[in-house]
């Protein structure tokens, strides 16, 4: 190769090598300057650190390297670990703020967080044994099983064996401009615990612009899946309790499947029925998986699901369970009533007293509910007599006549000799006066 040439590509490679550096040092700049500016921002709420930065125009991702959260609430410092934040790449790093200002949102976007440690043993721990020790009365009220434990904290786990909670964790979305769906996915893994994963395709949405998202029309669910991987919990959990209330896993698993409605109302929000109760059984006995399927029909309205029964709305979201890969043929439930949920919320919310917690402070009674207003029965027609009539001015009335005939409308006026009633015709306005002595029965239409 002649000296000039491969002097002028050593020349072009080194322009390029510039320029690609050049780049990456701007957008390094730009991400570090936005991430620092939106973790000044909340501040006054809490302080977010970072040893270190790295940006990969390849990849497009951004990673912060040991991450450390610290609130006025927590006696400890949190390390999430490392944070990575997915991208769709160079083009979106280099324009994101503009973007997303002009309301055009990028195709693909995840959050990762790898190497989370929980220290069972750490003051912030203490911190979590104190709300679930105030929490315990609410959820295990009338429990006796498990030593009269429904929830655990750090000092339940560390008697189960573990002593840190090793977690990773990933959240993500993905947009298809030629089938208009967007995919949403959680996924999270907890070592020696069990891994959760979660799915949500949303179809008809038309673009990731938030100007034009709806110009395919209303967005729908296309499909949802739940899945549940035990790594050892469930059996530790047995266990346990089976030890704390002295008796064999047997017979701790039969007596837990029958507990009350009220205590799966309070742990689950819904109380299981015979089929979900053999499952949950057959779970205790072998921890292996859940998954649960919902594939909405095309033409499930989401408005009309509260005036379905039970039955129909499984059907029409095509709702599907397998414990143990065992399909769950028996999906019936039953709900709370309306004044347990109200009286239940009243009692979490009471106890959920951060500043309490925190000082260990014991949680206040809860007061009593307000008796609700009775409701006013729906306007109907009712018979009254005509001394009572005064006090239905200006409501429709039906004035029946001794000689039979039927006079409709409002009733605006009364004197000494006559009703007055008045109706709308083609016209405007009619008014028919009925003389007092020729009134049969009245009928007003008001609420009682």
């Amino acid at each position: 190769m002649p000296r000039h040439i491969r002097n002028i590509l050593i020349a072009v490679t080194l322009v390029i090598l510039a320029l690609v550096a050049g780049i990456n040092g701007y957008i390094h700049h730009q991400v570090k300057t936005n991430i620092d500016n939106g973790l000044d921002a909340i501040q006054p709420l809490m302080q977010v650190r970072y040893s270190s930065l790295s940006t990969s125009l390849i990849t497009g991702e951004i990673q912060l390297d040991n991450v450390r959260i610290q609130s006025a609430v927590l006696p400890d410092a949190v390390r999430l670990g490392n944070i990575t934040i997915e991208t769709p790449g160079f083009f979106y790093m280099l324009n994101a703020s503009s973007n997303i200002n002009k309301g055009v949102m990028p195709k693909h976007f995840g959050f990762r967080i790898d190497d989370f440690y929980f220290d069972l043993n750490s003051e912030n721990a203490k911190l979590l044994d104190r709300m679930v020790e105030r929490l315990q009365p609410l959820y295990a009220r009338g429990r006796t099983l498990c030593g009269g434990k429904a929830i655990f904290g750090p000092a339940d786990y560390r008697n189960m064996g573990y002593k840190v909670f090793h977690t990773q964790l990933r959240m993500a979305y993905r947009y298809d401009s030629a089938k208009k769906a967007l995919t949403l996915g959680f996924d999270t893994n907890i070592k020696r615990a069990g891994q959760l994963s979660a799915t949500a395709v949303i179809k008809n949405l038309g673009s990731m612009e938030t100007a034009n998202m709806m110009q395919e029309g209303m967005p729908k669910l296309a499909s949802a899946s739940l899945s549940y991987k035990d790594q050892g919990y469930t059996q530790q959990m047995v266990k346990y309790c089976s030890e704390l209330g002295n008796m064999k896993k047997q017979l701790f698993i039969d007596t837990e499947i029958n507990q009350p409605d009220d205590y799966f109302f309070r742990l689950w929000g819904f109380a299981p029925g015979t089929g979900l109760r053999d499952a949950y059984k057959d779970f205790l006995i072998k921890s292996d998986s859940i998954v649960l399927n919902i594939n909405p029909a095309d033409d499930f309205n989401p408005m009309m699901a509260g005036h379905m029964s039970q039955e129909e709305l499984f059907n029409k979201l095509n709702v599907s369970l397998l414990v143990n890969d065992v399909a769950v043929e028996d999906l019936n439930l039953k709900l709370p009533p309306a004044e347990f949920t109200e009286q239940f919320e009243r009692e979490l919310n009471n106890r959920l007293d951060i500043k309490a917690i925190i000082n260990n402070e014991p949680a206040k009674p809860v007061e009593p509910a307000q008796p609700a207003e009775p409701k006013k029965a729906k306007p109907a027609f009712h018979k009254i007599s005509l001394v009572m009539a005064p006090y239905h001015i200006d409501d429709y009335v039906r004035v029946t006549t001794t000689d039979g005939h039927l006079r409709k409308g409002q009733l605006i006026r009364i004197d000494q000799a006559y009703l007055y009633v008045q109706r709308k015709v083609a016209g405007g306005k009619f008014t028919v006066s009925i003389r007092k002595d020729k009134v049969k029965t009245i009928e007003a239409y008001y609420s009682k």
